[in-house]
């Protein structure tokens, strides 16, 4: 159990370091309207040429396979529950790298998936 539980941690930091790539170099891509298909291919053209992006991709591929792992050892019904610990990771990883605000309600609803996620695991 132990290593399932560990497996899911290593994989939601992985998804979400890759979710912040993602994030940052998108943020230094112009803000296109993306209406009509020139705009389409102008975004995507900024977005493949992002280093960040690429990082992300094998960060999340990584975590993808580390899922797999924990997958493979583990319920579906147990594991699959605690990937929610992504949001609680997540919230504070884009408050401490984005500079994004953690207002009451974020912080609520992220304690209420947290206390699920112990509900899940200790049946």
């Amino acid at each position: 159990m132990v290593k399932i539980i560990v497996l899911v941690i290593l994989a939601e930091i992985f998804m979400a370091v890759g979710h912040l790539l993602f994030k940052k170099g998108t943020n230094t891509i112009e803000a296109y309207s993306l209406r009509g298909v020139d705009a389409h291919r102008r975004f995507l053209k900024d977005v493949l040429v992002q280093p960040g992006i690429w990082i992300g991709f094998f960060a999340m591929a990584a975590g993808l396979v580390i899922w797999l792992a924990a997958l493979a050892q583990g319920d579906l019904s147990l594991v699959f529950p605690m990937g929610s610990l992504q949001y609680l990771i997540i919230l504070f990883s884009a408050h401490f790298f984005l500079g994004e605000k953690i207002d009451r309600m974020k912080l609520a609803g992220t304690f209420c998936v947290v206390i699920g996620i112990i509900f899940i695991t200790m049946s």
